[in-house]
This record gives C-alpha cells, sequence and structure tokens, in this order.
C-alpha cells in the first residue's frame, strides 16, 4: 500500500482531513477534489489526524492502518476516556470559550500538585481573537528572523548554548522546514499556523528565578488540556507562542505579563468545529520493568 494514499471510490470530498491537517500536507483542488500535496509531506508529523477525522476512512497518511493504529472512541465519561478522545485540536469555532467555562478549566489548574510549597505560576487569559490578531504579526516577524539568526554563525553559537542540544534538534529539524515553508508567515482572522484561529488563548508565565516555575507550567497546562476536554473543548499546547514573548517586549506589554517573567508555556483552547471519529494509538518509546 502506498504510504499517502486517498481512496477516491469512497472519498466524499468534503475537505476536513485538509482542513485539520497541522503541516499543510493535503488540499482541496480547485475542482473540489482532496489531495495530498507532493510539496509538503516531508513535513508531516505523523499524528494521524487526518484519518481520525474522515468520516468514512478514505485516508491513508505515513503508511498507517485504520485497523492497527486506530480505534473506536468509547461513549463513556470515565477519567480514562479523557486521554482517549483528546486530540490537539486546531480548527475551531468562530467565539472565544465562555468565561464560565474558563473559570472551570482554571479551577483544574488550581487544583494541580506543585513542586514547591508555594507555586509561582501565573496565567494570562487572552479570551479575543481581536488581540491575538494584534499579536500575530510580531510572532510571525519573530519566527521570520530565526532563520536569518540560525544562519549567523554567532548568533547561532549564542541560541545553542541557551537552547541545549536538544532544542537545537527541534528549531532544525521540526520549526525550520515549517518556517521556510511560510507555515508561521500567512495569518488573518479565520486561521493562522500560530494560534491556529484560536479566539482563547492560556499564556503560563513566571518569574524566570522562581523555584520548579517550568516544572509546574507543563503541569499545569496538561490539567488544563483534560479539563477543557471534559467539558467537550478542544484543545492544544503551543510552543511557538513563549518565545516570541520572551524576546520581544511589546508581545510581553500587550498580553500585560511582567517583564520578570518568563513565558513557559501556552494553550489554545475552543469550540471544536470538526467531529473525530476514532482515536489514535499511541505506544510508550518503552518501559522497563525491575521487580
Amino acid at each position: 500500500m502506498e504510504e499517502f494514499f486517498i481512496d477516491k471510490s469512497t472519498c466524499n470530498n468534503c475537505g476536513v482531513c485538509a482542513k485539520v491537517c497541522p503541516a499543510l500536507c493535503l488540499e482541496i483542488s480547485p475542482d473540489k477534489k482532496v489531495n495530498f500535496r507532493t510539496d509538503t509531506l516531508h513535513l508531516c508529523l505523523g499524528c494521524g489526524q487526518c484519518m481520525a477525522v474522515c468520516k468514512t476512512g478514505s485516508v491513508i497518511s505515513k503508511g498507517m492502518s485504520y485497523s492497527d493504529d486506530f480505534f473506536e472512541i468509547a461513549d463513556d465519561n470515565s477519567f480514562f476516556s479523557l486521554p482517549e478522545k483528546r486530540r490537539s485540536v486546531r480548527r475551531f469555532k468562530p467565539r472565544a470559550v465562555s468565561r464560565e467555562e474558563i473559570d472551570k478549566i482554571l479551577y483544574a489548574v488550581s487544583q494541580a500538585p506543585h513542586g514547591d510549597s508555594h507555586h509561582h505560576v501565573e496565567i494570562t487569559v487572552v479570551n479575543s481573537r481581536e488581540k491575538l490578531m494584534e499579536a500575530l504579526p510580531l510572532m510571525s516577524k519573530f519566527y521570520d528572523d530565526l532563520v536569518g539568526w540560525l544562519k549567523n554563525p554567532v548568533i547561532s553559537t549564542v541560541i545553542r548554548l541557551k537552547q541545549g542540544k536538544d532544542g537545537m534538534n527541534t528549531l532544525r529539524n521540526h520549526l525550520l522546514p515549517r518556517i521556510l515553508k511560510g507555515v508561521y508567515k500567512n495569518y488573518n482572522y479565520d486561521y493562522d499556523g500560530i494560534t491556529r484561529g484560536a479566539h482563547t488563548l492560556l499564556i503560563f508565565h513566571a518569574d524566570k528565578h522562581s523555584e520548579e516555575h517550568k516544572e509546574d507550567s507543563y503541569i499545569f497546562v496538561t490539567y488544563a488540556m483534560l479539563a477543557a476536554q471534559a467539558l467537550g473543548l478542544g484543545s492544544t499546547v503551543i510552543g511557538l507562542v513563549p518565545p516570541a514573548v520572551n524576546k520581544l517586549p511589546q508581545l510581553k506589554k500587550l498580553f500585560n505579563i511582567p517583564e520578570s517573567n518568563e513565558a513557559v508555556t501556552s494553550i489554545i483552547i475552543g469550540y471544536p468545529k470538526y467531529k473525530y471519529y476514532r482515536g489514535i494509538k499511541r505506544e510508550l518509546k518503552g518501559v522497563h520493568w525491575i521487580n
């Protein structure tokens, strides 16, 4: 079987697979047919989103199989169903999340464990697409400029020392190909490659010298993600926002984040625009038992 394939005999050309693909690997042609794009297939994450959302099971991506790599979503509300149902939602209905639902998410986060006796993480809630539209030109330019910085030996060395080897691998292997393809450059009110057209963004930040603030931020954003799922909302963690916020004083001012604070992580939340018909099987890298 081909690694990337669309069964034209069953595909109804609804185009939802193309709309949810985070790497823009699919497109809707002028004659309303859905196809894989040969110029972006190298960006495929193998996330399975296109297959999970396909009602007719017509899409094959990265050589995945419906029988081996997916499962039917159980219709129950147990805790274990939350991670099974949760998907990285990047297409939302065009409205902000209600204050009541955000308060419930924040309550769930407030119950999360933290490393220090007094946690130091603050949360900025941006519940306005208009405000995010003010930020997008700054964030887009930041990632455009990053290409030049990585080519500069001196600046690249500074970035490498700050980010470490793993951070540089992420920049070069994950971000750079997408920047060069213009994924983060094009934006409008309906959709963009950074905040994905969301109306609601939560930024987790803390004083850069405070204890355990990074670990706590990652715990908190996980609680927020699961709480959103429990409320029937969609979400995805966005790692693109914090670096831009930390680098650009204009963004800190726009989001009212204290100068002494560093943004650690962020999450977009919204009302899902499309329904997922199946879950995607995930496996741990390795489990080593010592009895």
